[in-house]
């Protein structure tokens, strides 16, 4: 650990100061116990371990120091989750065996289809899309990112889609939020629920706050932020949340909906249908 971390700076040789190294090295931890995390909820950690203060300068070393530390090869790039920035990008295959095998491999059943119920995951933050995007696809459900307040475009969308799957198969929508504990988040996710049954024409909805809850932050002893507005209390951010607690969070909501039985069928009947196209594919190629 201690060649890692460089006790000189690169560039001007000085040594690099107490500070620092305690931030380094508290960094440099966190992959053992997390498999990705925002710069800010890293920042969260680092205030809770006691290594920096819970201010912006606090938060402007513990971000150098991310930074640096990646471009030193001594932090992975992948180990920070920023879903902020994306690529809009065609498919394109080299031939037609290509997609083929493509389609074999990537295939998957509706496996909510004989569950009577549909689930979305409706986020606030961007930065935290990239480190839940991965569990909430792996159970089929979509994810739904708002950036603060949605917009009515967006809510009318996703209430068509529900209105749509209830009158056409008797689904319920149940909607799981993700939103920071302070003025702007307790508004931004209950207008989610107002404009979702306006627009569905009040299809069966139901709208849950997953994070950030009064008991998580008792429970979990969140670390706070100032409050925005005077006589406000504290707030607390998603990005406070330990990254595997959100995940777990999330999982255990979905996972509750399951009906065991019926979702290992539809599992059988994919593998099934997989194997069938990857004979097709295969076949294409001879």
């Amino acid at each position: 650990m201690t060649g890692l971390l460089r006790p000189t700076a690169k560039k001007s040789g000085r040594p690099l100061a107490a500070q620092t190294i305690a931030i380094r090295k508290a960094i440099l931890a966190l992959p053992d116990e997390h498999d990705q995390m925002t710069v800010r909820g890293i920042f969260y950690a680092l205030t809770v371990r006691g290594v920096v203060a819970k201010t912006e300068p606090g938060y402007r070393q513990v971000q150098r120091q991310v930074l640096l530390l990646r471009r030193e090869a001594l932090l992975p790039w992948a180990f920070v989750a920023d879903g902020t920035r994306w690529v809009r990008e065609p498919d394109t295959w080299d031939s037609v065996e290509d997609v083929l095998q493509e389609t074999a491999r990537i295939y998957r059943r509706n496996l909510w289809r004989t569950q009577k119920v549909r689930i979305e995951v409706w986020l606030e933050k961007d930065a935290l899309a990239g480190l839940l995007v991965r569990e909430i696809h792996r159970w089929g459900v979509r994810l739904m990112v708002s950036r603060g307040q949605s917009s009515d475009t967006f809510c009318y969308s996703a209430a068509q889609d529900a209105r749509l799957a209830f009158e056409e198969a008797g689904v319920e929508t149940v909607v799981y939020t993700l939103y920071d504990s302070d003025k702007s988040g307790w508004i931004a996710a209950a207008k989610i629920e107002e404009k979702l049954l306006d627009y569905s024409d009040h299809a069966p909805i139901m709208v849950t706050n997953l994070a950030i809850t009064d008991e998580q932050i008792v429970r979990w002893d969140l670390p706070t932020r100032p409050a925005k507005e005077k006589g406000e209390p504290d707030a607390v951010e998603l990005d406070a949340i330990p990254p595997n607690k959100l995940i777990d969070l999330v999982r255990e909501a979905i996972v509750s909906y399951i009906d065991e039985d019926a979702w290992l069928k539809e599992q059988a009947a994919e593998e099934s249908e997989r194997t069938v196209l990857a004979r097709i594919a295969g076949g294409a190629a001879a």
